[in-house]
């Protein structure tokens, strides 16, 4: 029998308060609201289904409603629900999920998901092994939760880290510095004449080799 949710306080809100989110994405997004509550299945493993909150018509992705208390941060909470987002855009096919948060009593924060490979191909394995322990009827193998994706739009001000210093530094002069090689390694190999074998001075020689192609290196003294 399923789990009975119907005392948990903080189910119950959620659901309460799904559809206005719904109705507030679509005043905010000018765009139309679709699929509410419809059940998806797989393309490929009809044992992977989905049941969609909403749907966005316009940006062709789903619509994840949560309500939470605020006592956490906005990133915390995108990584408890990485896993539904991202199950969702699997079954669906999307390639980028809407999650709509009210944190307290506040106007929802969407955040969009993007889809990860990686993360999804590790979700669909232990899906499939879980799949396989149901029609076997054995119990299943507890594994460590999924890590989940990086989140690439955080930006950091590196300046105060000695070492990103350090590194940036030598970057930057061995950047130039290979720049400028490039650039006088052109004019170099345009002066050497059409007829010369070798060319050489100040340190630099130039060679043509059977083929007509000419190569700078450094001279040996």
């Amino acid at each position: 029998m399923p789990e009975d949710l119907s005392g948990v306080w903080p189910v119950r809100l959620g659901a309460a308060t799904e559809l206005l989110n719904l109705e507030w994405y679509s005043r905010k997004a000018n765009s139309d609201v679709t699929r509410i509550g419809a059940v998806v299945v797989h393309p490929s493993h009809p044992w992977a289904t989905c049941t969609l909150d909403g749907w966005d018509s316009f940006l062709a992705c789903p619509i994840e409603c949560k309500h939470v208390g605020g006592r956490e941060p906005l990133e915390v909470i995108i990584d408890r629900y990485q896993p539904q987002c991202q199950w969702l855009m699997e079954v669906t096919g999307a390639k980028t999920c809407a999650l709509s948060v009210i944190v307290a009593a506040n106007e929802p924060i969407v955040e969009f998901v993007e889809y990860d490979e990686d993360y999804i191909d590790e979700l669909v394995e232990r899906a499939t092994q879980f799949m396989l322990c149901v029609r076997e009827r054995r119990p299943p193998v507890a594994l460590a939760p999924v890590e989940p994706p990086a989140d690439a739009s955080v930006i950091y001000d590196m300046t105060s880290d000695e070492r990103w210093k350090l590194h940036a530094e030598r970057w930057l002069q061995a950047h130039g510095a290979a720049d400028i090689a490039k650039d006088s390694e052109k004019c170099l190999k345009a002066l050497v004449p059409d007829d010369a074998k070798k060319c050489h001075g100040h340190g630099c020689q130039i060679s043509r080799d059977r083929a007509g192609r000419l190569s700078l290196r450094e001279m040996q003294s």
